[in-house]
This record gives structure tokens, sequence and C-alpha cells, in this order.
């Protein structure tokens, strides 16, 4: 992984969830998210928090967080961001981690639950990682990542993006298939949601609604969990 793929980003990451598109993505990717993941105690931990987008949601929902990411550029409008929410909440401050998360796989603790959103795209032999995330999980905990799915119409979207700038975020990502992660070996077995059934081409939030409900066709978002017994 690294930082300055992610630096430049920063300022303009969240402009996304401000336009039609971004917004029902948003919509429909956190409602499969927050009705999947459940941890058995107060301990998560969050790769990739970005600009704090979950974090946030985290903090709302009572979770101890730490949260970790590369870019300290993304971790500076987290913090910025879950500053108000800690305030008015008076919840439990945020750890704050800027680090590659393939690099302190040895310094984590032991966590209930270990949440992540589209960060392992990024992630270098995501199965091997993940592998040595769950053993970090205490007894029941809950290990979820969401991720962009291959072979869809938001891969095709997002590769067409890398095409015409070789320097953009997705130029390095690799999307997987359903297929791919039930073959990942993580300790058991998997449970995969699945959303985003309408295209980048939608034209308005209510067309895009109207599609995902009929759910057909390859999901473009994939949500993967393992609990541990």
């Amino acid at each position: 992984m690294n930082e300055a793929l992610f630096d430049p980003v920063a300022a303009h990451y969240d402009s996304w969830y401000d336009t039609e598109l971004g917004s029902v993505s948003d919509q429909v990717e956190r409602h499969l998210a927050q009705s999947m993941f459940k941890a058995p105690g107060l301990k998560v931990l969050e790769i990739g928090c970005g600009t704090g987008q979950y974090t946030s949601w985290l903090v709302q929902e009572g979770y101890q967080v730490t949260a970790v990411d590369i870019s300290s550029e993304m971790m500076g409008l987290a913090k910025k961001k879950l500053s108000i929410v800690e305030n008015n909440l008076r919840a439990m401050p945020v750890h704050w981690w800027h680090a590659d998360i393939t690099k302190i796989l040895d310094q984590l603790e032991f966590y209930d639950g270990i949440f992540s959103m589209t960060a392992f795209e990024f992630v270098p032999e995501p199965e091997n990682v993940l592998k040595k995330l769950f053993n970090h999980l205490k007894p029941g905990g809950c290990l979820m990542i969401g991720l962009i799915a291959g072979m869809s119409s938001w891969s095709e979207y997002y590769a067409e993006a890398a095409r015409n700038n070789p320097t953009s975020v997705f130029a390095r990502a690799a999307l997987y298939t359903k297929e791919e992660i039930y073959s990942w070996k993580i300790g058991v077995s998997v449970e995969i949601g699945e959303c985003l059934f309408f295209p980048p081409n939608v034209q308005t939030t209510s067309e895009a609604l109207s599609i995902e409900e009929k759910r057909e066709g390859n999901p473009g978002f994939l949500v993967a969990k393992w609990v541990k017994g």
C-alpha cells in the first residue's frame, strides 16, 4: 500500500457523497454494511477509516474505535469530523493510528469487531491479511469488509476511470468477485451480502432504488463477514 496514492484525493473525497449517484450508492452500501456488522463487545478496529464516514457511525453506535489509515491527509479530515461527533455525544475518543495495516499486524490487540469499507481493494494478498486479522478477534468477534465487486458494471466504471487517468487510485485496485471471496480460507465460512445492483449510468435516485429493489444481475458491492466461534 502507498500513502502517496491516497493523500492527493483526500480533499475532494467526500464530494462524491454530495452527488446524486454517490449519495444513493452510499445509502444502499451503508444499509447493507450496518445491518451485517454485529460485534459482541465494544472494542472495534476500523481498517482504512478514510475521512471518517463509517468511523462516525461506529462511534455513534457506542463502539470504542481504533481507526487505522495509511493516509495522513485522509485521517486529518476524519479527526476533524469525529471531534464534532465526540463532543456532541461525549463519546469515548477514537484512537487514531496512522499506519499501513500490513505493517502492524503483529502489533494489534484483540478486538470484538474488525470493520473495513472499501480498503481491501488496495491491500496486497488480502486473504493472508484477513487470516491474521481473524486471529485478533475475541471469541464471537466479527470481521467484516466491504468491497467494490469485480465482474460488474461498477468494476467496469472504475476500470474506465483508471484507463482515462493512470494516476487514479483505481489503477491500483484489485476487485474481487463473490466466487473469489468464497475461496479465501480465513478460518470459518464466510457470509456475503450483495448490493448496488443499479449501474453507474443510472439517472435518478428513484430509478436507482427501483432497480436495487429487483436485485437482478451482478451486484456492484459485496460485504463479507466472518464470525469467530
